[in-house]
């Protein structure tokens, strides 16, 4: 038995992945509430880990009944992240098998190790052993709030459910500001550059669409940067860039454009090419240029807000870049989130310098479940294989 749900519209805020607003909203708004239940989650973990393993045997009934059904080897429908696993698994002897609720590819994996154990995980294995992770982990405003203290740097701001409160935050430090979901998002319905109470004003009720509550906080200067830990050991990091061009001081924007176009790492199945849009032509706009402007020679010229492959966003890894300081600061903040694996989204101008050295730099996001997947595929530099750690750890 299989369902057809209804597809997400496509959404020029959502960028290349859209949501369904209106589930997202409701789902957010349960995480928030049901989230802190989660507190005694390692305990319980110990008392019921046997509970774990049958749960192979109860999908293989599920299946009997036409209530799902296993996927032996990856097929288009299924993600990087997991492909990768699944071909990590396959040279380490680990029999890996995809089950998939009434044909919904929703994650859900039953592993077999060499030792004859099972495992049963939800998009990323993890040790039964060890480390859980808080509760609060991805919660961008519970986030700040218990790093701050410990001397880790995070954006001025926070978390409000009303309008009047985000014109309070606001007002309190300096301009430009972003307004985002306080939970999850992918970049999803995030407005940047927030000058004026009208931009305020639109960008709260945009975020608002796709959660119950907003996060308004002061924009911080220079690259998203993605450092991925695991097991308390940095292993990766890429820099994540928007769509953009580097401008030679001879080529209009447009010319960059289609030049950027004919690349063949744009060509697809991962990066896509760069696309003119409303949004870009205001990001364009915001750096007091237009698509007909010759920008100066290496002057890197954004396209858009947001970062994400399929509106041309690239990334590039630059592991052997990061300054010793930096990658203490992002395994402390892995041992800060008792986190077997984390993927920590970090501001930074020069990741090759420390960063209590540089002005406006911090962690603005982590993530419990992170895409490593981006760091086996990068558009510039070396892969790195991520999931090998992950392994090691179950």
């Amino acid at each position: 038995m299989r369902l057809n749900l209804p597809v997400a519209e496509p959404c020029e805020a959502c960028g290349g992945d859209p949501v369904r607003h209106e589930v997202e909203y409701i789902s957010l708004f349960l995480e928030r509430i049901i989230s802190p239940l989660n507190v005694p989650h390692a305990q319980i973990q110990k008392l019921t880990r046997g509970a774990f393993v049958p749960m192979g045997g109860m999908y293989t009934l599920f299946e009997r009944w036409g209530w799902g059904e296993f996927i032996e080897q990856p097929d288009d429908q299924t993600l990087l992240l997991a492909r990768v696993l699944w071909e990590e698994a396959s040279s380490r002897g680990i029999v890996m098998r995809e089950f998939r609720p009434f044909g919904l590819p929703k994650n859900i994996f039953v592993a077999i190790l060499p030792d004859g154990r099972t495992i049963n995980f939800e998009g990323i294995p993890q040790p039964r052993t060890g480390h859980q992770g808080v509760w609060w982990m991805n919660d961008k405003s519970i986030l700040k709030k218990k790093l701050q203290p410990l001397g880790i740097p995070t954006p001025r701001g926070g978390a409000v459910f009303t309008q009047a409160r985000a014109q309070k935050v606001f007002e309190g430090f300096p301009s430009p500001a972003i307004v985002k979901p306080a939970v999850g998002s992918a970049s999803r319905h995030t407005t940047l550059h927030i000058k004026t109470r009208a931009e305020l004003e639109a960008a709260f009720h945009l975020a608002k669409e796709i959660s119950p509550w907003v996060v308004i906080e002061e924009e911080l200067r220079g690259a998203v940067y993605r450092p991925t830990v695991v097991g308390g050991r940095l292993i990766a990091t890429l820099r994540r860039d928007p769509p953009g061009v580097v401008g030679d001081g001879i080529h209009s924007v447009l010319q960059l454009i289609e030049d950027a176009n004919t690349y063949p790492g744009r060509q697809g199945p991962y990066f896509s090419h760069i696309l003119p849009s409303p949004a870009g032509l205001a990001e364009l706009a915001y750096q007091d240029l237009s698509l007909e402007s010759i920008p100066k020679k290496s002057q890197r010229v954004n396209l858009h807000q947001k970062i994400n492959w399929g509106l041309g966003g690239t990334t590039a890894d630059v592991t052997e870049e990061v300054h010793p300081e930096n990658a203490t600061l992002f395994e402390k903040i892995a041992t800060t989130l008792d986190a077997p694996i984390v993927g920590i989204d970090f501001i930074i101008e020069d990741i090759s310098r420390p960063w209590f050295d540089q002005e406006k730099c911090g962690v603005i996001e982590c993530n419990s479940m992170p895409y490593f997947d981006n760091h086996h595929v990068p558009f510039e530099g070396q892969p790195r294989n991520v999931a090998g750690p992950i392994w090691d750890l179950v």
